[in-house]
């Protein structure tokens, strides 16, 4: 990463300076918003019980399902907390799922409860469109960029050298990302640079905890919407008496 840096600053596609005015324009950004962390324990639980549950698949129960010989109740368990709960789950789309993300998620929601912090969140749509091209360059580029497969940066994260890189080319291309692209093509295809130093420039990374903090506030607002509590065990316990109940009714009414 540190030779397209090179590469970037004798092509003339950005400089210290730049570098300087991208980390004050993200400073000012998260300062000018700011939140109280009121994710409590149970609430980061809940929000990592929920992003475990298999959501993807749905399937509507009926009493009669359950007089097949081999009826698996705890699929049908599982079915129903997704039919009852299918908002959260929209919600929770798009949510990292790297578990060093979710232990750092916890430490810092356990460390500032109560407190006021910098809203790193009104930095989603640069966060995004940087993993965007993070994605495309990875894909396109012709180079490795570390073992996670584009296809999971969504999932587990982009490498952060590559995320720091993909947010200054964004930046000095005013957030287009064709332009951005075009960058880095020149970067790409650019010979060896003849200062190798020139990449001590890039040193920050815009984006630092901000998939942490994206959980934190994430599971503040999912414990304020979930009708039900926070306990998924209990819920789960609450739906098989549920349906089993329904189903005992059935068979009586269907001898």
């Amino acid at each position: 990463m540190r030779v397209l840096v090179c590469k970037g600053i004798e092509l003339g596609l950005f400089d210290q300076a730049t570098v300087r005015t991208m980390r004050q324009w993200f400073f000012d950004m998260k300062a000018a918003s700011r939140f109280k962390v009121s994710a409590t324990p149970a609430a980061m639980t809940w929000s990592r019980s929920l992003q475990r549950h298999p959501h993807y698949h749905r399937w509507q129960f009926h009493p009669a399902q359950a007089d097949m010989p081999a009826f698996d109740w705890a699929v049908a368990i599982k079915h129903q907390f997704t039919q009852e709960n299918l908002p959260l789950f929209d919600f929770l789309k798009g949510a990292p799922h790297d578990e060093a993300e979710w232990k750092r998620a916890n430490a810092l929601a356990e460390k500032h409860l109560g407190h006021d912090v910098f809203n790193v969140t009104t930095l989603k749509p640069y966060y995004e469109a940087s993993l965007t091209l993070c994605t495309f360059v990875a894909r396109n580029g012709g180079i490795s960029f570390g073992k996670v497969r584009p296809d999971y940066y969504r999932l587990k994260g982009a490498p952060l050298p590559l995320l720091a890189l993909c947010a200054l080319v964004l930046f000095t291309s005013a957030w287009d990302m064709n332009v951005a692209i075009a960058k880095f093509s020149k970067l790409l295809a650019a010979p060896a640079p003849t200062d190798q130093t020139l990449g001590n420039v890039i040193g920050l990374n815009p984006f630092h905890e901000y998939a942490a903090w994206h959980l934190v506030a994430m599971a503040a607002e999912l414990a304020d919407n979930s009708p039900n509590g926070l306990d998924y065990s209990a819920q789960l316990t609450a739906i098989e008496s549920q349906l089993r109940e329904r189903y005992r009714i059935w068979k009586i009414e269907n001898p």
